[in-house]
């Protein structure tokens, strides 16, 4: 895909506790479908949503499952995960969902210098 806009969308809410998450992955996926080169980025307690073995009673959604699924269909192949974040909240890697690049903060904080747009959730 020949992109010549990005766009960072940062998920730093926690699941469950409002629709920002499912929000945030259906705006990656609209962003995508028009062609748009997509940064998909997991920090602070947003990386929660990431997380194996998780209800999905707090607001009867299935972003955890159905949504981040469908980010490969529409070129989202990957997921950076702020690696800080992990060690703040006692997380690896092998805890969580997807495979995900886990990234430390300059690379994150270089992916959304060179985005056009970020929207942070």
């Amino acid at each position: 895909m020949n992109n010549s806009i990005t766009t960072s969308i940062i998920i730093q809410s926690p699941p469950f506790s409002s629709i920002a998450g499912k929000e945030a992955v259906d705006l990656a996926l609209v962003c995508a479908a028009f062609e748009q080169q997509v940064n998909l980025i997991f920090s602070d307690r947003g990386v929660l949503h990431l997380l194996n073995n998780q209800g999905k009673e707090g607001i009867n959604d299935k972003l955890h499952d159905k949504q981040l699924n469908a980010l490969a269909f529409y070129d989202i192949d990957t997921i950076y995960v702020n690696q800080q974040s992990l060690k703040e909240l006692n997380l690896d890697e092998s805890q969580l969902l997807k495979e995900c690049t886990i990234a430390p903060a300059e690379q994150i904080n270089s992916l959304v210098q060179a985005s056009q747009n970020t929207v942070t959730f």
